[in-house]
């Protein structure tokens, strides 16, 4: 049963939560060369467990759809009772709490706050994943959490979320750059002590790779799943323009990201290049797989229109080798997202 749920809550999703966190980890590592190596593990542990019990818990809400898709996770093959996963999502989600003792207070709030939206994105009365707009918001700011849980756990300080008094002079005392310095210059410093060379690293480096993976990542699971997403009445982006549509606003998506990204890059001269060239080469593949999956499988899919009849007739036409080619969009935007998340904690700890 553990390795069901495992199963169900897809292992390459936990892979990557765990990478995105400890991508947080290692961006602050030019500020804090010594972390805690046990902090480390257990906020790892922590993010990780309620990413589990996120996943498990929409496998819970997703067993029709995912039945119609053709899923082959364990609920959907009825492997896997949903009252059994909800569970062991409730357990995981009290565990990744708990696992939070010791760690900085603010990991609390932000596992907290992680559950929160895993809530609101899949549970009644209105779950967020219905809507595109609601799937972007939730994914953006869960994305973000791994990433400030990684930095807060490595050393809050680093990110000036606990700043030591005497540097950037929050609590320091005032004849010396407090907050009743003697004057403007001081304190323009001290803001610039808080926000250093490594916080700017770390923030070109999350809001690409949330770009990367609400932008690109949405549409491109979306592609697979448009005939059960309709049956269930869910307005997300395949099921609003089509899967020929949805796969161009992905193709323009990874693209408009990557030269984002490589803009930031070049005028903030933040050491992300390797990273940038991991996105590139993603880039490439998200094209080329969303253009075999338009051969292959956009006639059968409808020419656009987003409605649900035809929606519903290209899933029982296509099966699950329809499901297979429309999938391979989102397989390149995963091993890209993974291999995106590996190189800074190549670069950052082994340099």
């Amino acid at each position: 049963m553990p390795l069901l749920c495992v199963a169900e809550a897809r292992p390459g999703v936990l892979a990557v939560s765990a990478l995105r966190y400890l991508a947080g980890v290692a961006l602050v590592l030019p500020a804090v060369p010594d972390p805690d190596p046990l902090k480390v593990l257990r906020g790892g542990l922590a993010w990780v467990l309620s990413i589990f019990a996120v996943y498990l818990f929409n496998g819970v809400t997703d067993v029709a759809e995912d039945r119609i898709n053709g899923s082959g996770r364990p609920i959907a093959r009825g492997r896997l009772a949903p009252r059994t996963a909800g569970v062991v999502a409730v357990a995981a989600g009290a565990a990744s709490l708990v696992a939070t003792a010791g760690l900085p207070h603010a990991m609390v709030w932000i596992i907290a706050a992680n559950l929160v939206l895993g809530f609101l994105y899949s549970g009644p009365p209105w779950p967020l994943k219905d809507s595109c707009g609601g799937t972007v918001v939730v994914l953006c700011l869960s994305g973000l959490l791994s990433y400030l849980a990684g930095a807060v756990v490595a050393d809050s300080a680093a990110i000036g979320l606990v700043a030591d008094p005497a540097t950037v002079g929050l609590v320091a005392d005032p004849a010396t750059v407090g907050l009743v310095a003697d004057s403007v210059t001081e304190q323009l410093v001290a803001g610039a002590v808080a926000v250093g060379p490594v916080t700017v690293q770390l923030v070109v480096f999350a809001g690409a790779a949330t770009c990367w993976m609400v932008l690109v990542g949405v549409p491109a699971k979306d592609l697979s799943d448009i005939p059960g997403d309709a049956a269930a009445g869910r307005r997300t982006l395949g099921v609003l323009l089509g899967e020929r549509r949805a796969r161009r606003v992905m193709v323009a998506a990874a693209v408009g990201v990557l030269a984002a990204f490589g803009l930031a890059v070049a005028l903030l001269r933040v050491p992300l290049t390797a990273v940038l060239a991991v996105m590139a080469v993603g880039v490439v593949a998200v094209v080329l797989a969303g253009r075999m999956t338009g051969t292959q499988a956009g006639s059968e899919a409808g020419s656009g229109t987003g409605s649900d009849a035809g929606t519903l007739a290209a899933g029982k036409r296509t099966g699950s080798a329809g499901r297979g080619v429309r999938r391979r969009p989102y397989r390149a935007f995963m091993l890209t997202q993974h291999l995106l998340h590996i190189t800074p904690l190549l670069t950052n700890i082994w340099p």
